[in-house]
């Protein structure tokens, strides 16, 4: 009866991504290549990036959708050696805090140019794996291209004693959108702006822990650049990035302890408390027997 009620109510109820989410996580891209918009550059440079992600729950807005939703706003900052911000973003989004997967509701937005959010339906995973991760293909979102791109389960990995699944998502570069620029920023002849096309691809790679879903470690190869009659001319972004050692750690510190707890719950309990009542079931089986004889 008690690993029943494990299973029924406590796992069930630790199962679930907070409402109040509060973390940073911060990334690491050293040598990258950026396109230096500064109207007196102009030209592609080399520095290292960093990048910080903090991720806030919205309890409020959770408790009024209820079914199991939370509702969490991530705010990402790019910025590179020399402390200029080269990209920033805002996404809030509305997910089941059991699956991970994105739900339509809750004034979800993605915002990638300050002050002008734009409504968006999420799709996919977007923060997190499912609880209970499987050794299958999901769908992983993707802000630039706002659409959720397949996640590949590849292997099982350890990292620092606890036990990954690796999944990798390729977005193979494809044009997303056009952009007026000067025409010698692509090296065409002229004073005036052409119109270039921009592309856009990745390879994500996720180290997740299964039995919470939460991304561990991540990579992440972008590259972006404008093209004119499908000729790269100019690099806007070439850089292999990654979370922070510090981040990694304070990740497996963190999950690494609840993923024990709630394979407890989920599993080993019951398990030996089933056992443990089969066994007390069969003993007194057997000592109600010996009663009845000896009472003959």
């Amino acid at each position: 009866m008690i690993g029943i009620l494990l299973n029924v109510y406590a796992y069930p109820k630790l199962a679930t991504a907070p409402m109040d989410q509060d973390s940073i996580s911060k990334l690491f891209g050293p040598d990258a290549t950026v396109f230096d918009t500064d109207p007196s550059s102009l030209k592609e440079i080399q520095t290292d990036l960093t990048t910080t992600a903090q991720t806030l729950g919205d309890v409020e807005a959770a408790e009024e959708a209820g079914d199991n939703i939370r509702v969490w706003v991530n705010s990402t900052s790019t910025k590179s050696a020399d402390g200029v911000v080269r990209s920033r973003s805002v996404e809030r989004v509305a997910f089941d805090g059991f699956t991970g997967e994105a739900v339509n509701c809750c004034n979800a937005f993605s915002e990638t140019t300050q002050g002008q959010p734009e409504s968006v339906t999420f799709e996919g995973q977007v923060f997190k794996f499912p609880f209970q991760t499987e050794k299958k293909t999901y769908k992983w979102w993707d802000g630039t291209l706002k659409r959720a791109i397949d996640a590949k389960y590849e292997r099982e990995e350890t990292l620092e004693g606890l036990n990954t699944y690796v999944f990798v998502q390729t977005i193979e570069p494809e044009v997303w959108t056009q952009q007026e620029v000067p025409a010698d920023v692509v090296g065409e002849s002229g004073d005036g702006a052409v119109t270039a096309d921009r592309t856009y691809g990745n390879v994500r790679t996720f180290w997740v822990e299964p039995e919470t879903g939460v991304v561990i470690k991540r990579v992440e190869q972008q590259w972006a650049a404008l093209q004119i009659d499908g000729e790269d001319r100019t690099t806007l972004t070439d850089v292999e990035t990654a979370f922070t050692d510090e981040t990694v750690q304070a990740n497996i510190d963190d999950y690494g302890p609840k993923s024990s707890q709630l394979k407890l719950i989920r599993s080993t309990l019951p398990l030996v408390l089933g056992i443990g009542g089969l066994v007390l079931l069969i003993v007194g089986f057997l000592l109600h027997r010996r009663s009845q004889s000896a009472r003959a």
